[in-house]
């Protein structure tokens, strides 16, 4: 699930993706796959999985873990929510106002100001739809670490109605996410490699539109303008904020094989090259494009510039007219037989890898099951050089996000590694 970019906002972690559910596809389901569970010493990582979903979301490729978060300074005011998306596309916490109500509420966060009161609501556009909410302070905490203090948004807060949303903000082809159930997640945690979600882009006074930041007046008639917000209250990254372990990421996940599955789970780990349960190891790193965080992916004789690593995207997505599409698993690629792959990825330095990689038919993902390592569809029309490596890329790998100013082996991010 990426954020999309209006250039040239920099930093930003952009381009297309899309979260998608499967349903209706027939068969059984198989078994589950597990990872390692960290290192006991050692309390800077969480349990992911990989499972269905929150209620009715019935989710295929789709990465969870769970948060706790709490109004700042209480240790009563508190949450912990489960099947939160994990996002290596985005940067920021956000959560959904319906998800909250367990130990707290959106009304006992406060609120990101500008200089004259006015609260900060955020439009935050995916290509598959778009979130509205205000931007709220609170302490965020994944596993065993925590940062405080973090800007977080609160997706369909019934304190800013969808009547507020600005005309700017809804030009994406598919409609507003501001439930669970058109969010296909409790929140997001995004992990990508920039600090804030949007960045100087944000900051610049005269050419908002509203289509990211705006200001709401804090008395009735509530209205919203479109507003340039610093860098210090735009929605933050949490896992760059912890007091530790706060270099970037590592996502760990143990081979699946070909067959499909109900759930598989890893674990998020953080920092690199802090403790002894997230150093680099053998990974090679790439250097990324610094404004847009994308390398570059040959495949079928075509250079796809604006290529990236993303779990948010739930398989991979590829420019291929020969691949059939689906009857049924609308969006997907079908091939009557199995299709190996292998495609080159090259970063900003030229150093290239090649990857092998599966595509399966969608259709034959049985009903039930959460995890399909070969599932592919194509990108939009507006997305031609693009390759979204989704979650499948993250099966049996350990993947390193490394965050934009930090530097890791011999390279300064922001940067993957595998």
């Amino acid at each position: 699930m990426d954020i999309l970019a209006n250039p040239p906002r920099k930093p930003c972690a952009c381009l297309a993706a899309l979260l998608l559910t499967l349903a209706g596809c027939g068969g059984g389901g198989n078994s589950s796959s597990t990872a390692g569970t960290g290192t006991p010493d050692v309390n800077d990582y969480a349990s992911v999985i990989v499972d269905s979903g929150p209620p009715q979301v019935n989710a295929v490729n789709s990465l969870y873990t769970t948060v706790t978060v709490c109004a700042p300074g209480s240790s009563t005011q508190c949450q912990t929510i489960d099947h939160v998306l994990v996002d290596t596309g985005s940067s920021g916490f956000r959560v959904l106002a319906s998800a909250l109500g367990g130990g707290l509420t959106s009304a006992q966060l406060n609120a990101e100001t500008d200089a004259n009161g006015n609260v900060i609501v955020e439009c935050t556009q995916f290509v598959d739809g778009y979130s509205w909410g205000p931007v709220k302070t609170a302490t965020v905490q994944v596993g065993g670490e925590t940062a405080s203090n973090v800007p977080i948004q609160v997706i369909g807060d019934p304190a800013y109605p969808s009547s507020l949303i600005p005309s700017s903000c809804v030009n994406v082809p598919n409609g507003e996410e501001d439930t669970v159930a058109q969010f296909g997640a409790n929140g997001v945690l995004g992990i990508g490699n920039y600090l804030r979600d949007c960045g100087d882009f944000c900051t610049q006074a005269g050419v908002q539109d509203g289509s990211d930041y705006n200001a709401c007046s804090t008395t009735a008639p509530v209205t919203c303008v479109p507003a340039a917000v610093d860098a210090a209250s735009q929605v933050a990254n949490p896992a760059a904020l912890f007091a530790t372990d706060n270099n970037g990421v590592l996502i760990q996940f143990s081979p699946v094989g070909d067959a499909d599955l109900t759930s598989a789970t890893g674990l998020l780990v953080f920092g690199i090259n802090t403790q002894n349960n997230n150093s680099l190891g053998s990974a090679t790193v790439y250097a990324l494009d610094p404004g847009y965080g994308t390398f570059q992916t040959s495949f079928d004789g075509v250079n796809l510039t604006q290529s990236y690593l993303d779990t948010g995207s739930n398989g991979y997505y590829l420019p291929d007219s020969s691949i059939p599409l689906c009857t049924g698993a609308a969006g997907f690629y079908c091939p009557a037989t199995p299709l190996g792959f292998s495609a080159q990825i090259q970063d900003t330095d030229g150093d290239i890898v090649a990857v092998p990689f599966t595509v399966a038919s969608a259709d034959s993902v049985p009903a039930g099951d959460a995890v399909a390592p070969d599932l592919a569809g194509p990108t939009g029309t507006d997305a031609q050089q693009t390759f979204d490596w989704g979650l499948p890329f993250f099966y049996g790998r350990n993947v390193y996000v490394i965050f934009e100013g930090s530097s890791v082996g011999n390279k300064t991010g922001p940067a993957v590694a595998f």
